[in-house]
């Protein structure tokens, strides 16, 4: 049973915002779950209304809370507004309860937190009040022969940083003793249009230096704030980097003037030692701008506000000169990205990408080609340079993009018309056509006279293109390692079907060490698998674009795939919806897949499961592609309903690969099949082993027990946690 809640919110001037949340389940059954405060604020989609809207004063949330038993239809944090909508109009989703909150809200959320700060409110008469105490004091203050430096300043303890004409946030100074020795900032104010005087920071000296905190600055000012750049300070009047960074606390052993100074992005020089720093998301659309090269690291949580679209980054390493010059690193360092609308890189080659979390996103697009979140397509480029009479060409390669340690989590792709009122339910029913009517004067006759007439139905075929490759990872191509995909879909109902798709990748050139965990793919899809659509590998590419000989990759090893829902046209597979390759020794290893739902033919009736045309399934493979040879699967668990191999035309399976019914994947015992060593066939002495691993109870299973996962992505689980509410 899914409980979710609908929520509208309205505040001022027609400000509304519908928003569908998920909701725990009642410990008991005649306990009715009840929407908070709590949990609603500390909502994404809260957040955005927040700070699209900024309402002031109260934001009234009617909210009624449902449940349903549909198991046909995806219920989670992901699901499409329209699907809600849908169960509700279907009275499929049976209403429980509902209320009303009212939330006072006359401040913006935090920048970092997100969550509402009340500002205190200060009226003409209160300030009047304040301004004639403060002389009031002053003149006592004389009288009594104390220094004006003595007194307290008359700012309420409540009262948050203020913001000034020239995007300044300036924090609220500690109180210092008038006898305290001090040390002063001051910092130069001298750029605005209309020049202010400079702002003094002051702060008590505490073993021979004093902590002062720098003003921020207002990236949400559009009039002070460059896009893709940031606001910084620096000693030298002339400075181009940041010696300090505004919002950020130092330790100053002497008066200091700082100077503000505008750098790329975060802050950086782009060197290994000293990479880029992207903390906001302008940043990312300068490097797509740009077509980044060098190396970028990410230094705190990204979230696109809803009226921000994303433009894939492009970094198509060319090697025009020395290849060292050419790299690109993009490090996440392990914070989120929220709110993506499109892929996060677009085309990229010889690229490393890693720590990289994406969360509560979604792509809604009707354009066909290859998607995935991190990745689209990765190419390995070859170019050969011109010889000469006395030198011989030089062959330059990019090698393959490393994707590492990377997830994405309750989002989903979906690549499809717009609704219209009309039903646009795709029908992928072979075509019956009326026998051809014949003119009289055209008619036949047999031997005997008798006119000849067809009365047969002619069953036609209609030809269905099929090409581009989807995923949650990579669509096409990336040497994928330590990724971990959660509550994630695909959609795909375009004329139009896609090849691939897959939980990590559509057609990666290899996966180790993953986990793919709640995953559905439906809709004009050919090949699905739970790892990837298709384990063919990669070709290389010549400068041209055109595909090389030389086929690599093709190998899964030590992944994983549980909760997998796959409703496609041709073929279904645990780990894999097609295999075979025409890399040498290819290997599907230390793999299972459990907890399977497929749904694989063409139907005459979506609804009513008619088949007209059954396809393959396969508990690690469903059937074998083109590819010239076959994969060896080694050291798997199979899922007990299905074939290993659901049709095998040259990918085979040796004798440590078990089938076990879905209950046998809890047992402690599992480990001693998929941990195995496991042999390169082409490279003896390349070992791989597996590292699966149980967790504490209650990581990575469910009422029945734990189930194992590599190591590699224990640590990946809290960042896709989802807490009631968000």
């Amino acid at each position: 049973m899914i409980y979710f809640c609908k929520a509208l919110l309205t505040a001022k001037q027609n400000q509304e915002q519908t928003l569908y949340l998920i909701m725990e389940a009642p410990k008991t059954e005649t306990e009715l779950p009840q929407l908070t405060k709590e949990q609603l604020v500390n909502h994404h989609g809260y957040k955005a209304f927040v700070t699209n809207y900024r309402p002031k004063g109260t934001v009234a949330v009617d909210y009624a809370v449902y449940r349903t038993d549909r198991t046909d239809r995806e219920v989670n944090a992901s699901t499409p507004d329209e699907d809600f909508e849908k169960l509700i109009a279907d009275k499929t989703a049976e209403r429980l309860s509902g209320g009303e909150i009212m939330i006072e809200h006359d401040e913006k959320p935090d920048k970092i937190t997100g969550k509402v700060q009340k500002k205190k409110k200060t009226s003409k008469v209160v300030i009047f009040s304040a301004v004639m105490g403060c002389l009031l004091a002053a003149v006592g203050a004389l009288a009594a022969g104390i220094k004006l430096g003595e007194l307290k300043a008359a700012v309420p303890e409540e009262e948050a940083a203020n913001t000034a004409e020239d995007g300044l946030i300036i924090p609220v100074q500690a109180d210092i003793a008038a006898d305290a020795e001090q040390i002063t900032v001051t910092i130069d104010r001298s750029y605005s249009a209309v020049p202010l005087d400079d702002l003094q920071l002051k702060g008590a000296v505490s073993g021979g230096k004093a902590n002062i905190t720098l003003p921020e600055f207002d990236k949400e000012d559009f009039f002070t704030h460059v896009a893709g750049y940031t606001w910084g300070f620096s000693s030298d009047p002339e400075g181009e980097k940041i010696e300090y960074y505004g919002g950020k606390s130092y330790d100053f052993t002497k008066d200091t003037k700082l100077y503000r100074v505008l750098v790329k992005y975060g802050g950086g020089s782009g060197t290994k030692d000293d990479p880029y720093q992207i903390d906001y998301y302008d940043q990312l659309e300068l490097m797509g701008q740009e077509k980044a090269r060098g190396y970028f690291i990410q230094t705190a949580d990204i979230s696109f506000p809803s009226w921000a679209s994303h433009s894939p980054i492009n970094t198509v390493n060319e090697l025009k000169a020395d290849p060292k010059s050419e790299y690109f690193e993009y490090d996440g360092g392990g914070y989120l990205i929220e709110n993506l609308d499109a892929p996060l890189f677009g085309s990229v080659s010889g690229a490393v990408i890693r720590n990289v979390n994406i969360k509560n996103s979604r792509i809604e697009t009707q354009e066909y080609q290859d998607y995935g979140f991190i990745v689209c397509n990765a190419y390995n480029y070859h170019y050969r340079t011109e010889g000469t009479d006395d030198k011989e060409s030089t062959v330059y390669v990019t090698g393959e993009t490393l994707i590492q340690h990377c997830t994405v989590s309750h989002s989903s792709i979906n690549v499809q018309y717009p609704p219209t009122e009309e039903d646009n339910s795709v029908q992928t029913a072979a075509v019956v056509t009326a026998p051809p009517v014949t003119p009289p004067d055209l008619i036949e006759y047999d031997e005997e006279g008798n006119p000849i007439t067809t009365t047969e139905p002619v069953v036609t075929e209609p030809t269905k293109h099929a090409e581009h490759c989807i995923g949650a990872i990579s669509g096409n191509g990336g040497e994928i390692s330590g990724c971990y995909v959660t509550d994630f879909g695909i959609y795909v109902y375009l004329d139009d079907y896609y090849l691939y798709a897959g939980g990590i990748s559509g057609k990666p050139a290899s996966v180790t060490d993953s986990c793919v965990y709640y995953f559905s793919a439906q809709g004009n899809i050919f090949d699905a698998g739970g790892i990837v659509g298709t384990a063919a590998g990669t070709r290389a590419y010549d400068a041209k674009g055109r595909e090389m000989p030389d086929c690599y990759g093709g190998s899964i090893q030590g992944c994983n795939a549980r909760n997998i829902i796959l409703s496609t046209e041709m073929t279904a597979g645990g780990i894999a919806g097609e295999g075979s390759t025409d890399a040498e020794g290819a290997v599907i290893s230390n793999c299972y897949a459990n907890e399977l739902t497929f749904s694989c033919g063409t139907f005459e009736d979506a609804e009513r499961q008619i088949p007209i045309k059954a396809g393959t399934l396969g508990g690690i493979i469903a059937a074998d592609g083109t590819g010239k040879k076959g994969h060896l699967i080694t050291n798997s668990v199979s899922h007990a309903d299905f074939a290993v191999i659901g049709k095998a035309a040259k990918s085979r399976f040796d004798d440590t690969v078990r089938q076990a019914p879905s209950y046998a994947f809890y047992q402690e015992n599992i480990l001693t099949v998929i941990n195995r060593n496991t042999v390169d066939p082409v490279n003896p002495k390349e070992i791989y082993t597996g590292s699966f691993m149980f967790g504490e109870q209650g990581e990575f299973g469910d009422e029945s027990g734990n189930l194992p996962y590599p190591e590699a992505i224990c640590d990946l689980f809290e960042k896709t946690i989802v807490t009631q509410g968000g």
